[in-house]
């Protein structure tokens, strides 16, 4: 059997067919219904590192160690991430051949596989160059940074490490001399800044011209200079540059930006559909069990979030998570779920698992019950909570039940790219009757925070195998040749 892992990085559920989102994915929902949707799964955090290496590891941040994300990734979490198992790791000693496509992460994303994608391909350094300079210019005159950020994007289009005809043939390739293989391919087509087909962006305008703010109307809530006040500035979250587009009226505002997000979502979906095609034209389509599942969600508004993945809300932390396996499964599943599972069930499906406990400790459980149904001989054990933290732009730890979320604030809760904080230090939601988060409730239902708030503290002892603060630094370190100055440039110019 093989295993196809595709993470589409920062997709939302509600652009899920599947789930009842819009219809932009025909694609996964057609492998939905041939396989099994849980409706309730959750990534671990709200950013890629640790939660691509929660997904790898099987474990929560907390017992992995990586809680930040990109140049922000302390000495001592490097250290410790380099100690956990990964399923790559493991996958690569029992004989599959093991392959990663699309993003390259590297440093210790990278362990575990036999073919990894380049970081410094000319895509990473025309997009910085074409930061740089743009940036720099725009502080001048914002014409002339208008126009080199255009000129550079026309190159840029052209070489991206995204490309679909790279991803598909790097993978088919791959699978020449692949007897059986495990296979993570990483998409970024629904990551800012949004790339996308036009004709796609003018077909699914229409559903949002009736709620347009400008961007830079938005941008002036947030102090000038901040991150995300610079990513609401023509040529940043939408990657256009005049205050018109292809004749409409709708300018460069939130109409235009959720537009491109749909039709990044659809790319997405049309590059799983030739992954998949390969599988079939190769004839290993039905002894593959495939996933596809985002890292983390985005926000495209709510909680005065614009096009970022802030905040442990729903928008963010809810994820899609379809598993098609090689055997009769059932239609969906309504059990809390998490990211943390996939290791555990990749090798469970695989009859792996078994009497390897100390090679492989995860947090996370084996689906493999869920997806067999009643049928199954084993039990799953409904969760009650679902550990959420993050560190990369704000500090907050929560929990999220069947019906309730509850967050808490570790010191400051103001977001680094935003300067100001996005609710209150401590949150409480009634998901049944508030989905959305609207209405904090920690006041109100004060005994029901406290309740929440005890099971929290437990579930941080829980998965916390260290003393030490995972935030924390040492003074030891990992050398990762020259990909770590790669990212921190990368980040520091805006690609995060």
């Amino acid at each position: 059997m093989n295993i196809l892992v595709v993470v589409v990085d920062a997709l939302r559920v509600d652009r899920v067919g599947s789930y009842g989102g819009r219809s932009v994915t025909p694609t996964i929902d057609e492998l939905a219904a041939d396989g099994t949707i849980f409706e309730n799964a959750y990534s671990t955090t709200n950013a890629t590192d640790p939660a691509l290496t929660s997904l790898q590891t099987g474990q929560y941040p907390r017992t992995h160690g990586v809680l930040n994300h990109g140049s922000h990734v302390s000495e001592m979490e490097k250290k410790r991430v380099e100690d956990t198992s990964t399923l790559p790791s493991v996958l690569n000693k029992r004989g599959f051949a093991t392959g990663a496509f699309g993003r390259p992460l590297g440093r210790w994303h990278r362990r575990g596989f036999d073919r990894y994608p380049e970081l410094t391909s000319a895509h990473w350094r025309l997009k910085s160059l074409e930061k740089a300079v743009s940036d720099i210019l725009y502080s001048v005159h914002p014409s002339i940074g208008d126009v080199i950020s255009g000129v550079y994007n026309s190159l840029t289009d052209r070489t991206g490490s995204d490309d679909e005809n790279e991803i598909v043939e790097a993978f088919d390739s791959f699978l020449e001399d692949a007897d059986r293989f495990y296979s993570l391919v990483h998409l970024m087509d629904t990551h800012t800044p949004y790339d996308v087909d036009e004709n796609l962006v003018e077909r699914y305008l229409e559903r949002f011209e009736y709620e347009n703010t400008p961007l830079t109307e938005i941008a002036e809530r947030f102090p000038t200079g901040s991150i995300t006040y610079n990513s609401l500035q023509p040529g940043g979250v939408v990657n256009q540059n005049n205050d018109q587009w292809r004749g409409h009226e709708v300018g460069i505002g939130t109409a235009l930006a959720r537009a491109q997000y749909d039709a990044a979502a659809t790319e997405a979906d049309r590059k799983i559909d030739s992954l998949l095609s390969v599988l079939r034209d190769r004839g290993m389509l039905e002894e593959t069990l495939v996933l596809i599942v985002a890292d983390h969600g985005e926000s495209l508004g709510e909680h005065d979030i614009y096009f970022e993945h802030h905040g442990l809300y729903e928008a963010t932390v809810r994820v899609p998570l379809i598993v098609r396996p090689p055997f009769d499964a059932v239609d969906r599943v309504s059990e809390l779920v998490n990211i943390t599972d996939i290791a555990p069930t990749v090798l469970d499906v695989l009859d792996d698992s078994k009497g390897s406990p100390t090679e492989f400790d995860a947090d996370g459980r084996s689906l493999l019950p869920l997806l067999e149904g009643s049928d199954s001989d084993d039990t799953w054990d409904s969760r009650e909570a679902i550990l959420l933290e993050e560190a990369n732009t704000q500090r907050f730890r929560g929990i999220r039940t069947q019906n309730w979320k509850y967050l808490r604030a570790v010191g400051d809760p103001a977001c680094r790219y935003c300067e100001r904080p996005h609710g209150a230090a401590e949150q409480l939601y009634d998901l049944t009757t508030d989905p959305n988060e609207t209405e904090n409730l920690v006041e109100d239902r004060s005994e029901q925070a406290a309740k929440l708030r005890a099971q929290l503290e437990e579930l941080l002892s829980r998965y916390t195998h260290s003393e030490n603060d995972p935030n924390a630094s040492d003074n030891r370190s990992v050398e990762y040749d020259d990909e770590e100055e790669v990212l921190d440039r990368l980040e520091s110019l805006g690609y995060r």
